[in-house]
């Protein structure tokens, strides 16, 4: 195990990326596992390697899904106060929310999970939240969405900085395999919890990470390099097609201030791929918040290739066709 080379790996990820100048205060989400140890740790030696200070501070979530996440809490506060570092922890009860809410626990959990780390990190005056996923969560959750039937987009799996909260969400670990992680663990002997329901098949990422994975690297054992591969030339073709389609939008589009229109046969010129990405261009300029599922992509082509008078209704969204015109606004 070369722990040089690891913290280089992290280090050029980071710098890749612009991220954790001197001093910054970051937020660790950490459970315990691993993973999470791993990168509270390695982010120390990050320091020492650029010569530089970081504010560090731990946060944890107890979801309440099994019987001994409370005494998880109470170690890693515990390994946390060792280290001399400011600790926050909240507790949801996650199993009963999804069940009022009608989603999975997964879904309930990650909800509560990055609305309080935001509030945390908010409140507390953190740059940054560090999360520890790491190469082979990559591949497992590109394989999740060519499961579900994703498009492109879904193919580029996790970023390395996420904005989708309003304190960027940084992935420090995505070039670092698990068995890296476990192997520097060893090597700096430093101990971790182990949570049983990472074993349970019933969750589909389990499933995937214990049985399709191993299945895959009977037929290629660098199937996890593979995947990731994929999941970055994806991620280069998709800034080209993204150029593509915000140069249609300039072409084609006239925004007023009750909507967007374009004409119906300039848009029937657009490659497919194009037409699908404006749709939701389109769509965006007048609600930022509705996502297009497949169906309602397949209505609006429908739209495109008719000569005939459309409407077509989503959420807030009304689009409407008539002779050469689309015109997509806001229904009040």
């Amino acid at each position: 195990m070369n722990v040089k080379a690891l913290i280089r790996t992290v280090n050029h990820t980071l710098k890749s990326h612009n991220l954790f100048p001197e001093n910054s205060r970051i937020l660790v989400a950490c459970s315990g596992g691993p993973d999470s140890m791993a990168l509270l740790h390695l982010l120390k030696d990050i320091a020492i390697h650029r010569h530089t200070m970081y504010e560090i501070g731990v946060a944890i979530v107890d979801h309440c899904i099994r019987p001994e996440s409370k005494d998880e809490v109470l170690w890693l506060q515990q390994q946390v106060e060792d280290l001399g570092l400011p600790f926050y922890f909240a507790t949801f009860d996650v199993p009963r929310l999804s069940k009022e809410q009608k989603v999975s626990e997964e879904t309930m959990g990650r909800q509560v999970r990055y609305q309080w780390l935001t509030e945390v990190a908010k409140s507390k005056n953190y740059d940054y939240i560090a999360v520890a996923h790491h190469k082979d969560d990559q591949a497992e959750s590109i394989l999740a969405h060519i499961i579900r039937g994703s498009g492109l987009n879904g193919l580029v799996g996790m970023s390395v900085v996420s904005s989708e909260y309003s304190i960027p969400v940084i992935r420090p670990l995505l070039d670092v395999t698990k068995e890296t992680l476990l192997a520097y663990l060893a090597v700096k002997v430093i101990s971790y919890c182990v949570d049983r329901t990472n074993e349970d098949v019933r969750y589909q990422r389990n499933r995937i990470r214990h049985r399709i994975i191993p299945e895959l690297e009977a037929i290629n054992p660098n199937v996890v390099d593979a995947v990731v591969r994929l999941g970055n030339s994806v991620h280069e073709d998709l800034l080209v097609i993204s150029d593509l389609t915000e140069q249609a939008f300039e072409k084609l589009v006239t925004v007023g201030a009750d909507g967007v229109s374009l004409s119906r046969r300039a848009l029937r010129q657009e490659p497919l791929a194009i037409q699908r990405r404006l749709w939701q261009r389109l769509v965006n300029t007048v609600d930022p918040d509705i996502t297009l599922s497949a169906a309602h992509q397949e209505q609006l082509l429908d739209i495109v290739n008719t000569g005939e008078e459309k409407t077509f209704t989503i959420k807030s969204i009304k689009v409407t066709a008539q002779c050469d015109t689309i015109k997509v606004y806001c229904e009040h």
